[in-house]
């Protein structure tokens, strides 16, 4: 329970400071953070209460939606970014299969209220590549005023691309992990780790809400 306190703590100090910094953040491009990571929060806080009256029934839904509507909001952040416009195509191209791949999945394969592990792999794969599109970009810039001015973005590239991999590791090792009953901070490593990787990436965002000041 304290891990996921913690968790829940990082989720909400990075939605206070993109609220202090809202003025910078349109600059960057990275208003909508606000909504996203509110709604979130909110998803998050309600899937906390949930599970202490009731561990045992499934959150999957809530989930599989969450997934690839997350895919959808950072394949947004990265294409209206000016310096990315060569990854604009991709990552149309990408978020397009992403999406038609979910819908394929859950009408005729899966139902939606079973948790798909292998589109929760995919989607995480999806949103690390378009954090490494922009930072792929960003290192190849000639430009010293346009470094400064995409620096806080390079944060949330990077979180992204620290987070998913690990996380999907996780997932990969999901079955392996339960049978030897590996823990940290009193929880199995499958549900930590999330949690864990999470606390990191948006302590990520949070900095990089508060260089869009800075660098202002």
């Amino acid at each position: 329970m304290e891990l996921s306190l913690f968790y829940l703590a990082s989720l909400l100090f990075s939605v206070i400071i993109a609220l202090i910094n809202k003025k910078s953040l349109e600059s960057r491009r990275l208003s909508l953070f606000i909504p996203y990571l509110s709604l979130v929060f909110i998803q998050e806080l309600s899937v906390f209460i949930f599970r202490q009256y009731d561990s045992k029934s499934s959150t999957a839904l809530i989930y599989n939606i969450y997934r690839p509507v997350s895919a959808c909001f950072f394949a947004w952040i990265f294409y209206q970014i000016p310096l990315n416009f060569k990854a604009r195509k991709p990552i149309l191209w990408i978020q397009s299969l992403f999406l038609i791949t979910t819908i394929i999945a859950y009408s005729f394969i899966a139902p939606i209220t079973a948790y798909n592990r292998f589109l929760s792999f995919v989607g995480g794969f999806v949103i690390t590549l378009y954090g490494i599109f922009f930072l792929f970009n960003y290192f190849n810039l000639d430009d010293t005023i346009e470094e400064k001015k995409w620096r806080p973005v390079t944060w949330i590239a990077t979180g992204l691309v620290i987070f998913y991999p690990i996380v999907n590791i996780s997932f990969v090792l999901y079955k392996y992990i339960n049978a030897i009953k590996a823990t940290i901070f009193g929880s199995l490593l499958s549900n930590a780790m999330p949690m864990l990787m999470s606390i990191f990436m948006y302590s990520c965002f949070a900095y990089a809400f508060y260089l869009c000041k800075k660098k202002n």
